[in-house]
Parts: C-alpha cells; structure tokens; sequence
C-alpha cells in the first residue's frame, strides 16, 4: 500500500486495520469529513496571512514569503476563493450546488 501524502503519515493506521468493514467505516468518515478540514484549514492561512498583514507586510511581501502572487495574497486575506470553490459559489439558487 502506498504512503498517504505528508502530512498525513498518522492516518495510515487506517489502512493497516485487519477488519475490511472497520477499515471501510472508517475511512468513510474522514472523507466525509474533508469538507470541513479544508474549511478550517482555510481559515487557519487566512488568520496567519491576516496576522502577517498585521505585522507589516504588504500583500506583495506575504505573497513572496509564502511563493503565491500578491494577489493571491491579498484573496486569502479577504477570504476569497478561488478555482472550483468560486465557481460553486457562483452557482444559480437551487441548482444543487452548494456555496
């Protein structure tokens, strides 16, 4: 079995249960729960970008510091999304597809 990207390693004791059904449970509710680890993994850069702004930096020196363009930057400061996350949020009221 392969090596789940880092830093993930501890959550190859998933992999490794004996009991398929277990093994299939488990793993069901960690991908379920992908969604809001990527919602507060978000939130987290955003308060660190925030928190360098705060500290001085401009959007073009975070942007630096971090290998992201100034205005990419400046989008995880405000919050922004970009990519899939936008377009989703773009989406007609009712079409199914979350915001």
């Amino acid at each position: 079995m392969t090596q789940p990207p880092s830093p993930f390693e501890n959550l190859k004791n998933l992999a490794e249960q004996d009991n398929p059904t277990t093994r299939a449970k488990d793993v069901g509710r960690v991908l379920e729960a992908i969604p809001a680890l990527q919602h507060w993994l978000r939130e987290v850069r955003q308060g660190a970008v925030v928190e360098m702004r705060a500290e001085g930096m401009s959007h073009a020196e975070v942007g630096k510091e971090l290998g992201l363009s100034r205005a990419r930057a400046q989008q995880i400061a405000e919050g922004r999304t970009t990519g899939k996350r936008a377009e989703a949020g773009k989406a007609a009221p009712g079409s199914g597809t979350p915001s």
